[in-house]
């Protein structure tokens, strides 16, 4: 006869995940399943409905973690955001003991990627005629604008703190306007490579220049 105490273990059931932990495996998988369908068309499509069932979840559960469909689609955008402050954080350390030009291909090469890789959700915020960060790219912007005088320093060191400060504002709008212009609306013919460099030779022209 098998011992009793086998028996036991062998009809007890899985434990189940503790519940902090299933709340945040259906939170997550909530906002993979929107993505999904950012992937497929304009948020305008999609629905909570549409959400529930890519989840295979009820609509009832859908609820329970966001209150609509804008909701989920912020908490998307957040993450974008963390995401790209970080990638465009990393870019800039590396380019601290790059050359000026080196440097900027750097920045530029990084944050273009970023955009790229979160391109379904940055086009929630665009529009067909122009294409506006607002307060997305504020929250990008403001933690790395010490980081972001680091090239203009170099390449500037005859401006006082006020002037380099303008000149860093205007130079990071221009790039993240550049670089999602590439990532994002750019023609599938157009050699990205190619922009990228010009880009980076068009800000450090301007920052010389100012």
């Amino acid at each position: 006869m098998g011992s009793p105490h086998g028996s036991r273990s062998a009809g007890k059931r899985p434990r189940k995940r503790p519940v902090q932990q299933r709340s945040h495996d259906t939170r997550r998988l909530i906002l993979t399943s929107a993505y999904a369908l950012l992937e497929r068309g304009p948020a305008a499509r999609i629905s909570t409905t549409a959400l529930a069932a890519h989840a295979h979840v009820s609509i009832g559960t859908v609820y329970r973690y966001f209150p609509d469909v804008d909701a989920v689609l912020d908490e998307l955008r957040m993450n974008a955001v963390h995401a790209i402050t970080s990638s465009l954080s990393t870019a800039i350390g590396r380019a601290m003991d790059q050359q000026p030009e080196d440097a900027m291909v750097t920045v530029v090469e990084s944050l273009t990627t970023a955009f790229e890789k979160h391109a379904p959700v940055l086009r929630v915020s665009y529009t067909s005629e122009e294409i506006e960060f607002g307060l997305a790219w504020a929250e990008i912007e403001g933690p790395l604008r010490p980081l972001a005088r680091i090239i203009p320093t170099r390449l500037r060191p005859d401006l006082d703190d006020a002037a380099l400060d303008d000149l860093v504002f205007i130079v990071m709008g221009a790039t993240a306007s550049l670089c999602s212009r590439i990532a994002l609306l750019r023609h599938r013919r157009s050699d990205r490579a190619r922009m990228v460099a010009v880009t980076s030779r068009m800000l450090l022209a301007a920052i010389e220049a100012a």
